[in-house]
């Protein structure tokens, strides 16, 4: 396997693994928090993934465009340009939604209402759900990919 296409399966997995360790894990542990430890823990959460994921996802997406650009031709080619397209949409995705309840998260007051908090909450979880259905999909799209190259007997 070329470099290039083992970052980018590898970067896609890491992604896959830890927004659907976030989904499964680490969101519902938090929403058993009293309100104002949950506001907090978000807060601190988002304010450290802000400066982090921005990197991570960038990395993935360029590593993903470069090994599609060259499988171009090749066995495999739809299946990185679909793992491509799947993450240009979960950015998509995380620029036109999460990115804006994440602003709404990080201003909101501690002692703010429930109502409030869980509406902001669970449509930032319901997006990022759909993140990782396609942060998923792509990894599957390269590995088949990766599986594509393989010599058969």
């Amino acid at each position: 396997m070329k470099k290039i296409q083992f970052a980018a399966l590898s970067l896609s997995g890491l992604l896959a693994g830890n927004e659907l360790g976030t989904l499964i894990g680490l969101h519902p542990a938090l929403r058993a928090l009293p309100l104002d430890h949950q506001i907090a823990a978000e807060q601190a959460l988002t304010s450290r993934l802000a400066k982090i994921m921005p990197i991570f996802t960038s990395a993935t997406l360029i590593a993903v465009c470069a090994a599609a650009v060259d499988r171009a031709g090749r066995r495999g080619f739809a299946s990185t340009l679909g793992a491509a397209a799947a993450i240009t949409a979960m950015l998509a995705v995380t620029g036109l939604g999460n990115i804006p309840l994440n602003r709404a998260t990080m201003s909101y007051p501690i002692e703010g209402d429930a109502a409030g908090w869980v509406a902001i909450r669970r449509r930032w979880e319901r997006l990022h759900g759909v993140r990782v259905l396609l942060d998923l999909g792509a990894f599957g799209c390269l590995a088949a990919a990766a599986q594509s190259g393989r010599a058969t007997s």
